[in-house]
């Protein structure tokens, strides 16, 4: 299917409509109702750089915690560029996407050894370090060093394709490009920081995924979407993924007080990181399950017992998983390869673990019985 598209009112109006426009936004609406974020703060380049790694698929209230130890942990590039993978991926445990950690931290390691004291004030600079794409080195570059650059995320983008009525795919390059066009043709001599943020903040309060709020918006006058009636069809909805769901086994591994994990590989899902292993069901029997997964390894279980059912999800992709505690003993040859080893039970709050471990690892530990029992036997 192919989209042609329209022309867009905001950019055929006069430089004085178009300022009167974002007048609208700025001095009317987000001079008032902008979110307090302390990366906004003092626009330090640093920390808003560090919020806009959290931010990447990931919500603002959740990111907030994260960041507030980070800066507290990690203040400038220099200390980030200092700091060993392990310390910086636990402290960035729980927010998901690993590879965004390992991405902040290359980069920071990048610009430092090129002699940047904080993220150049460069896009095209900025898109060449590790993790950093277009919206990202626009964010950096218009929010922290105020350039006249479009800086189009989620919300923005929402924003836009409603007041302009663009009827294009929500999250397609098509239209990511369309609304960085139409961005770039609205901002303000010496406003980017705040049009970017501006648009951003309208979308997080007032034009939202699933309502339009359009009496309280500032741009109801000059919006396409509110005077066609299409706000809440617009973007158009992103084709979505095929769900998968997975029946697992979680194998808690257990032998003199420790915990069998192995490390996943380089690229991929949870990328280099331990984890309580886990794999998808064959049957409703563990033992003959178990014997079939774990012979090319060499391990062995002489005892089981369920513990608990838990859920996660990955991509395209949800498991439930029946998590089982079981007695078991591996060959030395295999800890010695560096793929898996034992960790003692106390240590496990020391490591970074995948959120679906922490679960299976959780599930042992409040049954406070079974947990006892288990490790008093192994």
């Amino acid at each position: 299917m192919s989209f042609l598209p329209a022309p867009d009112p905001l950019l055929s109006l006069s430089p004085a409509e178009r300022e009167a426009v974002c007048g609208r936004l700025l001095a009317d609406w987000f001079s008032i109702h902008a979110r307090a974020l302390p990366w906004r703060e003092d626009y330090d380049p640093y920390k808003v750089l560090v919020s806009e790694f959290m931010l990447q698929q990931t919500q603002v209230e959740t990111v907030l915690p994260y960041f507030e130890r980070w800066v507290a942990v990690y203040p400038t590039l220099a200390a980030l560029a200092q700091a060993d993978e392990a310390s910086v991926l636990k402290l960035w445990e729980g927010l998901g996407y690993y590879s965004r950690c390992r991405n902040l931290l290359n980069a920071a390691r990048a610009m430092v050894s090129e002699g940047f004291s904080l993220p150049p004030p460069d896009v095209e600079k900025l898109r060449s370090y590790p993790g950093i794409g277009s919206y990202t080195a626009g964010a950096v570059a218009s929010v922290a060093y105020n350039l006249p650059v479009p800086a189009v995320d989620g919300n923005a983008e929402r924003v836009v394709a409603r007041l302009c009525d663009v009827a294009l795919p929500a999250g397609s390059g098509a239209l990511r490009r369309r609304v960085a066009a139409i961005v770039s043709g609205m901002i303000p001599e010496g406003g980017a920081r705040a049009l970017n943020q501006g648009l951003m903040d309208l979308g997080a309060a007032v034009c939202t995924p699933r309502s339009a709020d359009c009496l309280r918006c500032p741009l109801i006058s000059c919006c396409l979407g509110a005077r066609r009636d299409t706000p809440l069809c617009r973007p158009l909805p992103k084709r979505r993924a095929d769900i998968r769901g997975i029946k697992a086994w979680g194998v808690l591994g257990l032998r003199e007080g420790a915990c069998l994990l192995r490390r996943r590989p380089d690229k991929g899902l949870w990328a280099s990181m331990w984890e309580i292993p886990w794999f998808e069901r064959g049957s409703d029997h563990f033992g003959s399950d178990f014997e079939d997964w774990a012979s090319p390894y060499g391990l062995s279980c002489s005892s089981y017992c369920d513990v608990a059912q838990v859920s996660f999800s990955f991509t395209a992709h949800r498991v439930r998983a029946r998590v089982v505690a079981c007695e078991i003993s591996a060959p030395p040859a295999l800890m010695e390869a560096g793929t898996w080893r034992f960790v003692p039970a106390q240590e496990l709050s020391e490591l970074v673990l995948p959120a679906p471990s922490r679960k299976f690892w959780t599930a042992l530990i409040e049954n406070a019985v079974l947990f006892d029992e288990m490790m008093g036997r192994c």
